[in-house]
C-alpha cells in the first residue's frame, strides 16, 4: 500500500496519524531496499572474490594487489546496480554523485586492506578465509554509507 493511499484513509489533520502512515511506509520500503542492497552486493562480492580467488590461486598475485583489482571491478558493477536498481537515482548530478561513492568506496578499501592484513599476517588465516571474512565485515559498513549516501531521495521526495 502506497503512501498516498494510507494518508487518504486516515482523517486529514491527525498529524500523529500520518507521521505513522509516513514510518510505515519508509520502514517498508527500507526493507525492500535492504533486499535489493543484498542482492545486488551479493553480485559484487561474488565478482570480487570470485577474481580475488583467481588472481590469489592461479597466478600466484600478491593479496593486496589481487584485492585492489577484484574489488575495484565488483565496485564498478555495484555502483551502477545500486544506483540503476537499488536506490533508483536518476540525477543530471552523475559525476557529484560518483565523487561521493567513490570517497566511501576509498574508505571501504582501505577497511578491507586492513582486515585482510589482520586476518592474513596477523590471525595467519588462509587469505581466502580472509576475504570471506572481508567481505561479511565489510557489508553492514556499504549499506550503511550507501543509504546515507543516497538518502536524501528517500527523505525529501
Amino acid at each position: 500500500m502506497g503512501l498516498e493511499k494510507i494518508v487518504s484513509i486516515i482523517r486529514p489533520g491527525n498529524q500523529a496519524m500520518e507521521k505513522y502512515a509516513m514510518q510505515m511506509c519508509l520502514r517498508n520500503k527500507t526493507i525492500h531496499q535492504f533486499c535489493k542492497y543484498g542482492l545486488v552486493g551479493g553480485i559484487g562480492a561474488l565478482i570480487d572474490f570470485g577474481l580475488y580467488t583467481i588472481l590469489v590461486i592461479h597466478t600466484s598475485l600478491y593479496y593486496i594487489l589481487a584485492n585492489a583489482i577484484s574489488f575495484s571491478t565488483g565496485t564498478l558493477v555495484v555502483y551502477y546496480l545500486q544506483k540503476v536498481w537499488t536506490f533508483q537515482y536518476q540525477s543530471d548530478k552523475d559525476a557529484y554523485l560518483f565523487t561521493k561513492f567513490a570517497s566511501v568506496v576509498m574508505v571501504t578499501y582501505l577497511l578491507n586492506n586492513v582486515i585482510l592484513i589482520i586476518c592474513i599476517e596477523f590471525l595467519l588465516i588462509n587469505p581466502i578465509l580472509s576475504k570471506i571474512i572481508q567481505i561479511i565485515i565489510s557489508f553492514g559498513w556499504g549499506y550503511t554509507m550507501n543509504k546515507i549516501l543516497y538518502l536524501k531521495r528517500f527523505v525529501f521526495e
